[in-house]
């Protein structure tokens, strides 16, 4: 007998076959048979069942012509009265406006034992990879792992959105949602703006100037102190966020040292595509609104403006614009 064969004769006839074909693949199924799929989560205990629900099951599928893409399996001989058949049935459909299609890859084992009037189906597994089964999984992910993936990905997509695109640092409508929560105690505000930025993009292309501003914005992070904040304004403005800097005298040593690093980063770059960065600062007074200390940190910026750029102020009450 071989069994491989008859299985292969009888899985057609089960999603293809004829009338005919279909009365000899009832005839081989035991009374006794338990038949048990994942697709639906299928359990029959007994044939009786099964064959009930194959009838509904060729109603609803009249229509259909399953084509067998692959077909492989193995027979394995228990014992003289008992065979097992395992293997895999690929099967594919697709409507002819192409609205519905069926692309199924199943495992399947079959169980056959003697009987008096011949071989009989005892028992069928059938095994359908969980759609959500990844390449190389042998386990669908759990609900709660499904979750933690979700909720991973709108946390990354929402660290993309607060990020200004070009640059890496952080954008100004993030800013002002950082600023909320934000210590004021002892803490700075500075705000920088590129002298002549413009030059370089006509002089030298827009694609030139913004590899000096991801340059630029690359310095203004790695002078400042850890957990400090960069953001770009927009355009080739940029701001730091400093807590509890402390002193005024501090603030003009971080100001100090940004202008520096700020000068060595020309030397990557041709003559005439690096920019001179002028530098307005502000402390932060408690419970401050934003736009009261930026506003601020823009008349110290104006002035550095005012008396030939490449510089720094500092804000003190009182001082004239």
């Amino acid at each position: 007998m071989d069994f491989c064969a008859l299985t292969e004769r009888i899985l057609r006839n089960y999603f293809s076959g004829t009338e005919e074909e279909t009365r000899e693949l009832l005839r081989s199924i035991d009374p006794e048979c338990v038949i048990i799929g994942t697709g639906g989560h299928e359990f029959y205990l007994g044939s009786r069942p099964f064959l009930l629900a194959m009838g509904d099951e060729v109603k609803e599928r009249e229509n259909i012509a399953f084509s067998f893409k692959d077909f492989w399996c193995e027979e394995k001989r228990l014992s003289e009265d008992v065979c097992l058949v395992y293997g895999k049935l690929y099967l594919w459909w697709e409507s002819e406006d192409r609205k519905v299609r069926i692309d199924m890859d199943s495992r399947f084992s079959i169980l056959y034992r003697r009987r008096e009037d011949g071989w009989k189906i005892v028992h069928v597994h059938q095994s359908l990879p969980n759609p959500e089964q990844m390449e190389g999984e042998y386990y669908p992910k759990t609900l709660t792992e499904q979750v933690k993936e979700v909720t991973n990905l709108a946390d990354q997509m929402r660290r993309l959105a607060q990020k200004d695109g070009l640059t890496g640092v952080i954008n100004y409508r993030a800013f002002e949602e950082l600023w909320d929560s934000a210590s004021k105690e002892d803490g700075w505000l500075f705000l920088i703006d590129l002298d002549n930025f413009k030059e370089i993009n006509d002089t030298f292309g827009h694609i030139a100037g913004n590899h000096v501003l991801k340059s630029i914005a690359g310095i203004l992070q790695s002078s400042v102190r850890t957990g400090d904040v960069v953001c770009r304004m927009g355009g080739d403005e940029f701001i730091l966020l400093c807590e509890g800097l402390g002193s005024e005298g501090k603030a003009e040593l971080l100001a100090e040292r940004i202008l520096k690093d700020l000068r060595e980063g020309r030397k990557n770059f041709p003559e005439g595509c690096w920019p001179t960065a002028s530098m307005g600062a502000a402390p932060i007074g408690e419970a401050e609104t934003l736009e009261k200390t930026l506003g601020r940190a823009d008349e110290a910026l104006y002035r550095v403006k005012r008396e030939g750029k490449s510089g720094w102020q500092i804000w003190r009450k009182g001082t004239k614009i």
